[in-house]
């Protein structure tokens, strides 16, 4: 029973996670042969204040690029 689980910051839609869990789903039917009713997938999320890379918040980051994209035009 192939079991994946999801990390990723919240704020994704109800359908976007449905399509990729479809989507994981499939990849395990199509690379490894499992059968679907087999595939485990879940999604754990968190705050965007609660994840950093490279020294910068998800949640700064996500304002900066916000930012920038309105000094743009």
């Amino acid at each position: 029973m192939p079991l994946v689980n999801v990390h990723m910051a919240a704020g994704r839609t109800p359908a976007q996670k449905r399509a990729l869990m479809a989507a994981i789903t499939d990849a395990m039917v199509e690379h490894i042969g499992a059968p679907p009713e087999s595939v485990r997938v879940w999604i754990d999320e968190f705050p965007n204040t609660d994840f950093m890379a490279g020294g910068e918040l998800l949640a700064d980051k996500q304002a900066r690029l916000a930012r920038e994209a309105r000094e743009r035009t």
